[in-house]
């Protein structure tokens, strides 16, 4: 069927399906005509018709369809653009479209957040056109979108994977940023291989980690698994194992699990000079409910929260049952950013025993939590120019320059200073706490770059 038989056979329901097949079959090219009669009042064409094969091209079609829903005139081109790209024609269906169209990054970026905030899954189309916007900003912000949006997203997003459409590349990493179980079969299997290669090939990187990690002077990852209560073990690189843990900007890492980024998974990394380094805040399965009765009272903005102090008691009971079973076992963590709501610690264990556990928060005014006598890998430590006077006014014996990662490369593994040099064995794992177990496995990854999440 030509293509001007096809078009006069849009009209007729017999054979409209035929007619549909020799129009898409046609190539890309006729979409942009099919717009202009869509919209046209004095079309000649079947306007069922020309949004069944405008349907037919799926994703390839869709930046094209909402340019034109950006610049609709009339309330008819609007729900006929909608109706031709599976959307609801609501009132503000033509703004979203002229923001996701807009010439201004920012515009087109905040576009995307507020679609995603909003859990507005009828317009998820409008977002896959910045998915291969050509400012990394708008594409991140897309991705986190669709992660917003959930599983509900994911047949069209499979859908634009298995098109032409420029945005198929950026597609797997909207699918991992909802779950890495989303994509396709095909699509998990290029995953996995890639991840392998650069797991081979990589080199840990030194990085300053920013909240808690422990070391453990093991080389056996699946007990330090169990004594975690870890599940789900998947095998990724350094960097990506390490990405939530090195700030707290706008990562995928983190924006997938929102305010249990710390706390869904956990990081054990490879064997580095005789020492295993878990990074996260672990939640076992008896911890769960505990767990989620803190974290409602620290997310609740009106309410008056307080901590008790019992996590002091919880990382030094941790810390002697870990080193019980391993010989020896440390706590670090800190939050350094240069303002008040810094703090620091680190628990020293032994045999079973805690040695020493300092902590600092400057948030408060009020002396350091300390237990043990001072530890050998506190003396000798650099000291700035006031001394060891902290900011308050008050002496505690630990000058400002003393760190927890100081403190980590005298008694275990620095993380700041990881390199080449370092005795590295196996690889590290992301693996579920009884938090993530619920959650899964997500965040996002590039199929062209899995060595980082994307952002």
């Amino acid at each position: 069927m030509d293509l001007q038989t096809a078009a006069a056979a849009l009209a007729d329901a017999s054979l409209r399906d035929e007619a549909v097949d020799a129009m898409a079959a046609a190539g890309d090219y006729v979409i942009e005509p099919l717009l202009d009669e869509l919209v046209d009042p004095d079309s000649w064409l079947d306007r069922s018709g020309v949004i069944a094969v405008l349907r037919r091209f799926g994703p390839v079609a869709y930046r094209p369809l909402i340019v034109q829903l950006a610049i609709a005139q009339t309330p008819d081109a609007v729900e006929l653009c909608c109706r031709a790209l599976g959307i609801t024609a609501a009132s503000d269906a033509a703004d979203f479209a002229l923001q996701v169209c807009s010439e201004d990054a920012e515009v087109r970026a905040g576009s995307a957040f507020v679609l995603g905030y909003r859990r507005r899954s009828e317009y998820a189309p409008l977002l896959v056109p910045l998915l291969a916007d050509p400012v990394q900003r708008v594409r991140d912000e897309a991705i986190g979108a669709f992660g917003r949006l959930g599983r509900s997203a994911v047949p069209l997003l499979r859908r634009v994977r298995g098109s032409r459409a420029p945005e198929r590349r950026y597609a797997l990493a909207a699918l991992t940023q909802i779950g890495w179980d989303t994509p396709e079969p095909r699509d998990s299997a290029i995953l996995a291989r890639l991840m392998r290669a650069k797991i081979a090939a990589e080199v840990p990187q030194a990085f300053a980690p920013q909240d808690s990690w422990y070391a453990i002077e093991t080389t056996d990852r699946a007990a330090v698994l169990d004594a975690f209560d870890l599940s789900d073990p998947v095998a990724v690189t350094w960097s990506i194992g390490t990405d939530t843990w090195r700030g707290h900007d706008a990562r995928h890492s983190r924006a997938a699990y929102d305010e249990h980024a710390d706390c869904a998974r956990m990081y054990v990394s490879p064997v580095l000079d005789g020492w295993t380094l878990v990074f996260g805040t672990p939640v076992a399965d008896g911890e769960l409910d505990r767990h989620d009765h803190e974290l409602n009272r620290l997310l609740d903005i009106e309410g008056d929260y307080t901590p008790d102090g019992r996590e002091h008691q919880r990382r030094q009971a941790r810390c002697a049952a870990l080193s019980e079973q391993f010989g020896q076992a440390h706590w670090y963590g800190q939050n350094y950013e240069s303002g008040c709501d810094d703090w620091w610690g680190w628990c020293l264990a032994e045999q079973g025993k805690v040695l020493r556990y300092y902590y600092r928060d400057w948030s408060e005014y009020i002396e350091p939590i300390q237990f043990g006598p001072g530890h050998a890998a506190e003396t000798g430590l650099p000291i700035d120019s006031t001394g060891t006077e902290n900011r308050f006014g008050r002496q505690d014996g630990i000058p400002d320059t003393v760190r927890p990662m100081l403190i980590a490369g005298r008694t275990s593994v620095d993380p700041s200073r990881i390199s080449a040099n370092t005795r590295t064995r196996g690889h590290g794992v992301l693996a579920l706490t009884a938090c993530g177990r619920r959650l899964g496995h997500r965040g996002a990854l590039s199929i062209e770059n899995p060595v980082r999440a994307v952002g």
